[in-house]
This record gives structure tokens, sequence and C-alpha cells, in this order.
């Protein structure tokens, strides 16, 4: 027999198995149904869900962090992101940077919500402000980019509807805040610088008006030709130092928001603390300084146009892209250049901090030409100097405010165009009536389709595991032979019982006629006797035959006659061997002893001989097995075990395979 053969099931074997161990799947799978039931209405914690579109800004981020917008999308492109809306990776990141769930955690005291769910006294001490960030971060907020738009949904989940509103608000509010922030470009680093000293100039213009008003009332002067070129020299020297003042002041704002945003949003470096100088930077700035000094003096005596001018306007260029290519190097050395984001900003740090060390240049060289001035103009007399002075004050402050007042402007007007470049919120977050989690009717589905698999593994493990014989399938797929099935009682009434025995006979004489038929069982099967009695029976029809009892059980059936071999007259051509003459049972050895001498003699008197054999598993079995040519192997349902009845068919010859249910 080729086991691997018998271990193969096909569509049809696992259809019978699942008939028989139909019970166990339904068993299972109403119990997983009814245990999903009972854990979601009993002990699943409702997850309320409170959710914001927001409308991202069309251009992410200001003119400081341009270059690593278009950096974030070429990154996510090679790593197998979308970009289909600037910006989104680089709003998500906001949304979800410490400094926007620090506000929402001050704002909300979170810290103490956290501690106080906990009743561990030391568990208490471990919730710190980072361990609630990471809990916002990994559990609570999930920010998601809505396909093919350039919206983004904010979802806040927690068993607290109340809360999960509150954080939501709170969430929104911050994210604006530091997006404002980080979304400013020159032209709001300019506003917010000029309005803070617009006040402070206008009020200094006041007073000098004041004073001025005041010293023509009181003094009368008239200043010379020498004192009016110089005054003028001297104020258009001071408009062109306070412009550079401004733009210098401007350009390190610049600077240190760029140093800072980075370090904000992507906490990769704390904020940038260098002064990227060098003996050979300033030593560029002091020839820059000097060179600026002699293009002012030249163009008192030339045109913009002469040789002479043109020579120094080189040589500056020529200074400013050495201090350039300086300031570059020493940033490269300073900076992980290596790093995507920082060098896609490097280029703009080396940009600002340039211009800074340009502009300290010219405002030295400024400087310089004020001083020179303001010493000519301490040789004139001292009434001359005073009304100089007032003069000078007073253009000087009116250039600076109508200075001011333009650049606002303009800013302003500059910036109007850009008042888009802020989030916009499309959906306000609300409380939410019902939970969004557990999905019921979801988790149910999914509870059902594991009962289907779990009552799928029942059904094979019971069938694996069970070894008792439960039908015909089991005896078939053990000898791959299909069993004869007895059904029913084994009175002479039963038609259906009667014919099962005679197809057992027919099977018997199939190859042959066996003169000697054992009858056997495994495990304990009552209807055994009836079985031997009525093949017995059969085989009497035909021929002489005798129905070998060593246990005595048929003496008490009507036997009419009994002679001294203990051969007693059941019927007509039927006869019972017993070996006891009562009821009760005689030493098995002696019976085997006394079988011995009288086998012989039975063979020649008879055409068929049946043995009533004991049950399989009784060693004493074996002694009975040589004198039989054939063998009738009875199984019973639930009673017989798999292990025993192939050991038997295995070992017993020709066997004739019965099953009774």
């Amino acid at each position: 027999m080729d086991n691997n053969q018998i271990d193969e099931l096909t569509l049809s074997d696992i259809l019978k198995i699942f008939k028989k161990r139909k019970l166990w799947f339904w068993a299972v799978f109403i119990l997983t149904i009814l245990a999903t039931g009972v854990y979601l209405y009993f002990f699943a914690t409702p997850i309320y869900e409170v959710s914001t579109k927001v409308k991202i800004p069309a251009r992410s981020g200001a003119s400081s962090l341009s270059s690593l917008s278009s950096l974030s999308g070429a990154v996510a492109l090679i790593l197998g992101g979308s970009s289909a809306a600037p910006g989104i990776s680089d709003q998500i990141e906001i949304i979800k940077s410490r400094k926007t769930l620090t506000k929402v955690i001050e704002q909300l005291n979170l810290l103490e919500y956290f501690r106080n769910k906990v009743k561990d006294e030391e568990a208490k001490k471990n919730i710190t402000i980072n361990y609630v960030i990471s809990t916002l971060q990994e559990e609570i907020i999930t920010v998601e980019p809505l396909k093919d738009t350039s919206f983004i949904e904010i979802k806040v989940s927690l068993d607290d509807k109340e809360l999960a509103y509150k954080i939501s608000k709170a969430l929104i509010d911050a994210y604006t805040e530091v997006s404002s922030e980080l979304n400013k470009d020159e032209n709001t680093y300019m506003i917010e610088f000029i309005e803070k000293q617009l006040p402070v100039t206008e009020k200094e213009l006041a007073e000098i008006e004041e004073k001025l008003k005041n010293f023509k009332q009181t003094k009368s002067v008239l200043p010379s030709k020498e004192a009016e070129l110089l005054l003028d020299a001297l104020s258009e020297i001071d408009k062109q130092y306070f412009a550079t003042k401004i733009q210098y002041q401007e350009t390190l704002t610049k600077l240190d928001e760029l140093k800072k945003s980075v370090s904000d949003v992507k906490d990769l470096i704390e904020k940038l603390k260098y002064v990227p100088n060098s003996p050979i930077i300033a030593s560029l700035r002091e020839k820059l300084t000097e060179y600026q000094i002699e293009y002012n003096a030249l163009l008192q005596k030339y045109s913009e146009d002469s040789v002479e001018v043109s020579e120094y306007k080189a040589r500056i260029e020529e200074a400013q892209k050495r201090i350039q290519q300086e300031v570059k190097n020493i940033i490269s050395s300073q900076l992980n250049t290596d790093d995507p984001i920082l060098s896609s900003i490097s280029s703009e740090l080396v940009t600002t901090q340039s211009s800074i060390e340009i502009l300290k240049a010219s405002l030295n060289a400024l400087l310089s030409l004020k001083t020179e001035l303001e010493n000519q103009i301490k040789k004139l007399p001292e009434i001359e100097q005073e009304y100089l002075s007032l003069q000078r004050d007073y253009q000087l402050k009116q250039s600076a405010y109508v200075l001011l007042k333009s650049k606002l402007e303009e800013a302003k007007l500059t910036t109007a165009g850009l008042n888009l470049n802020v989030p916009i919120i499309v959906d306000e977050p609300f409380i939410p009536e019902k939970p969004a989690k557990p999905n019921k009717k979801l988790t149910l589905a999914i509870g059902g389709v594991l009962g289907i698999f779990l009552g799928i593994l029942a059904v094979f493990l019971s069938e694996a595991s069970d070894k008792k014989i439960r039908d015909s399938f089991d005896i078939e797929k053990l000898i791959e032979k299909e069993p004869i099935v007895l059904t029913g009682s084994s009175d002479f009434t039963n038609l259906k019982f009667l014919n099962d025995i005679k197809t057992i006979a027919l099977n018997l004489l199939k190859e042959g006629t066996p003169k000697t038929i054992g009858v056997t069982s495994i495990g304990k099967v009552e209807e055994k006797d009836d079985v031997t009695l009525r093949l017995a029976e059969f085989f009497s029809s035909t021929g002489n035959t005798i129905l070998i009892d060593f246990e005595g059980k048929y003496i008490a059936r009507g036997l009419k006659g009994t002679d001294k071999n203990n051969i007693y007259n059941f019927k007509e051509n039927l006869d019972v061997f017993s070996a006891a003459k009562t009821s009760e049972m005689s030493e098995f050895l002696k019976l085997v002893n006394s079988f011995e001498k009288d086998f012989e003699n039975i063979k020649q008197n008879y055409d068929y001989i049946i043995f009533n054999l004991p049950n399989y598993e009784n060693p004493d079995v074996l002694a009975f097995v040589k004198y039989c040519e054939k063998f009738v192997l009875i199984a019973k349902k639930d009673v017989s075990e798999k292990e025993s009845f192939l050991k038997a068919y295995a070992e017993l010859k020709e066997s004739v395979v019965v099953l009774k249910k």
C-alpha cells in the first residue's frame, strides 16, 4: 500500500470530512462570532475620530525654504512618494513637529492629563513631554494627503470625544501659527523691521523739526556756498548709509530666520550659531572698504563710464566674489552638505552671509566718508556748524522716514499677492456623535471570516487527532477499500441485515471457496456473535457447516443435542462446536489443546468451518489465526480504533472488512 497515496486528499475527501465534522465547524464558527460580539459590546473601547481638511499653501514655504521645498518633491519621487501637490510632505512635518505639538500640549495641559490616566506613581514619573509628543505622533494624530489634491486630512483619534475635538482645534491653531512663522519671505522680514523703526523715526523727525524751527526763529544765519556743498554731500552719504543699514538689518533678520527654520521643523540641527569669519574675509572686507571709498571719491571727479571709475568698479566686484567664495568654503566645512536638506539651503546661507559681509564693508566705507565730511564741517564757524547739524539731522530723518514709508508700501504691495501662502481650513473639526472605531459591522465580518478559518482548522485537527473509526470513509482512507456496512438489528425480520450478510459471504467466495473462515472484531463489538451466526447459517444452506465457539455463547440458543466432542446441532446442516457445556467458560489454554486434537476430524466432516474468534486486541486470538483461510474483520462506529484496525488488516490475510453502525 502506498502511504503517500493514502495521505493525499481529494476534493470529495475534504467534502466527506466536512460532512462528518460539520458540528465542529459550526460550533467553532458560532463561538467565534459570539466572542467577537461580546468583545465589541462589552470590552472594546470606543474611539472617536475628529477629522479636519486643510488646503495647503499653493507655494509651500518662504524664499528661505524654497530650495528645501523643491528638494522634498525630488526626495519623494526617489523614495516612491507622490509630489503631485508641492510641499505636502513639509506641511505634514510641520503639523507633527515638536514645535507644533508642544504648543498643543501646553495649551491643553496634556501632560497632566496623561499622568492622571496612570495610577502607578512610579509610572507617572516616566510620562514626560517627550512621551506625550511621541504618543500624539504615533497613536493619536494622523495626517494624510488626499489623492490628486492639494488637501491634507488631519485626524485625531481618542476615546474621549471632547478632548479629541479640543486637540484638533488646538492643533489647527498651532499649525497655522507655526506655518505663518515659517512662510515668511524677505518682504515679511522687511515689513516687520520697518514697522518697528517707523514710529521711532517719525518721533525723531518731529523733534528735530521743532528744534530747527526754534533755531531759525531765534537766530538769523545764512550758510556759505561751501557749507551748502558739504551739507548736500553729507546728506547724500547719510541717505546711502541709512539705506544700507536697513538692508543690513534686513539681511541679518533673514539669516536668523533661515538658521532656525530648519531646526524648528525638521529637528536636524541645532540653531546655527557660527559666525563665518576668517582673516581672509577680514582682509577682503578691508580692501572692499578701501575700493568703495576710492570709488566714491572718483565719482566726484569723473563720470561713471570713465576708465578710472570702471577700474575700481571691477575691483569691487572681484572682492565681492572672493568674499562669497570664502564664505562658501567656511559654510561647507561647518555644515554636513551631504545631508540633502542642509545641502539644499547652503547656497542661500552663502548668499545671505556674503551679503552681510559686503554690506559691512559698504557701511564702513560710508562711515569713513561721513567722518571725513564731518571733519570738514568742523572747520566752519560754530553757528554755521550748529545750523548745518540741525539741517543735516532734519534731512536725514526726513529721508529716512520717506525711505521707510516707501519701502513699507512696496513690501506690502509685493506681499499682497502672496497672502494665499497660508493654510486654509476647509472642514472645521466637530464633536462626533458616534465612535469611528471599532467598526462593528466590519469587525463582525472579520470575526465571521476568522470563524470560518478556525472552523476549517478545527475540522482538520479533529480529523487528524481522532483515533476512532467514525464511518466508512475512515476505513476507506486507511486501506483504500470500501467496507461492507451493516445497519439495523440482526434479527430475522431485518432483511437489510440479512442481505448484508449475504454480501459478506459472496465477498468471501469471490476468489475461491474457503473451508475455514475466522470472524473477529476491533474493540468490543457485541454484534460480532450475531454476524458470525448469520454467516454460518448462510453457508449451511450450501453445505455442511460448523460454528466454532470457544466461549459457549450459543449454548442457550436452542441447541438440540450434543455428543462427546462438544458438538451441538443448531439446525439442519449447522452444528456448533463449544468447549463449554454450560455458560461458564473453560480455561483458554485447555480449549486450545483440546481443539488441536479434534480439528483434523472436524475438517474431514464439514464443508465450512466458521470461527467466532475473540476481539483482535486479545492476544489469545493468534492461537486460532493459523486455522483460518479467510477472515471477516468487523469494526464498529465510535468503538474501534484506527491504529488497531490498520494493524489487524495488515496481519490478517484476505480480510473482508465490515463496519457496524
